[in-house]
């Protein structure tokens, strides 16, 4: 009888662990093409619980599982798009009903305005805060309850992240303070907006690109938030994957999706530090130290 409800209570233990085991997750946006898409992939082949594709485009998100399952591979297709509440919100609901812990976040979605773009510079200046800061981080704040105590968070910057390529003094101490809170990034990233209807961003010392104001935001948001994850073992990295050829860029770039893949795959698998700002050949950073673009890729700054 006693070896009986020891075998009981080992079967019990057994079936408890596997059932944990399943329930852990990856999750990645904007992956149903470019870097996210090679990101899934990766994921697919290394991590061994369930990894969710999310896109916007429920066709796109779909053919891009299709793709996959021709090489053997099986990520979980949801519709996601971060700068949409509801979609947000019928995502953690879905991760909520599956009894999910997320392991792995990789904060992919994101958008940029080329040079030569005709929209207006206050339009853009809007929408690129939006998509790439604003989203993110109320994306994030939402999927925290379900993350896993030890998981790992990986934003995809870029080199326009660099706490150098904001020109004011001023404003990049704020940004690098580590008293600033949510609230007080959110707010001077507003006031960046705001600058820009007034055609004051270059008096103010925030530079002409609004995509290198998101990105430094973004940096500062990841910093911020290792802070507050480290009591749980959450590691929070951003990674800039290099300049990436994709239809963002019209093709442009110096490295594949698949190779740009490497480094973030490598930071939400086995990350080598917390709170890193890693360049695209896995050298970590100073966030305000001199621009990397100079001693690591070799250009003129």
């Amino acid at each position: 009888m006693l070896l009986f409800n020891f075998i009981s209570f080992y079967f019990i233990i057994l079936l408890s662990y596997t059932t944990m085991s399943v329930n852990k997750v990856a999750v990645v946006t904007g992956a149903n093409k470019g870097l996210g898409f090679c990101i899934v992939k990766k994921l697919c082949e290394k991590y061994s619980g369930k990894v969710y594709l999310t896109s916007r485009d429920e066709q796109r998100g779909g053919k891009a599982c299709d793709e996959l399952n021709k090489l053997g591979l099986n990520p979980f297709f949801h519709q996601l798009d971060v700068s949409d509440k509801k979609s947000v919100n019928n995502f953690v609901k879905h991760i909520r009903e599956e009894n999910e812990e997320v392991e792995i976040l990789i904060n992919n979605a994101g958008i940029l305005f080329l040079k030569d773009a005709p929209e207006p510079k206050s339009f853009q200046a809007e929408q690129t805060i939006f998509v790439n800061f604003t989203a993110l981080v109320d994306f994030t704040e939402a999927i925290l309850p379900f993350m896993k105590n030890g998981g790992r968070i990986v934003n995809i910057s870029s080199s326009s992240g660099h706490l150098c390529r904001v020109p004011s003094g001023d404003i990049r101490s704020k940004f690098q303070s580590e008293m600033l809170t949510l609230e007080e990034l959110k707010t001077l990233v507003s006031s960046y907006v705001e600058d820009v209807k007034q055609d004051e961003e270059i008096n103010k010392g925030w530079g002409d690109s609004p995509y290198v104001v998101s990105k430094v935001a973004v940096n500062a948001y990841t910093f911020m938030l290792q802070r507050r994850l480290a009591p749980k073992g959450i590691t929070v990295n951003c990674v800039h994957p290099g300049y990436v050829m994709s239809d963002m860029t019209r093709g442009g770039g110096s490295i594949t999706p698949d190779d740009a893949a490497n480094v973030p795959v490598r930071l939400a698998l086995t990350p080598w530090g917390a709170g890193l700002y890693v360049w695209h050949n896995g050298t970590v950073v100073p966030w305000d130290g001199p621009d990397p673009r100079g001693y690591i890729d070799g250009r003129k700054v």
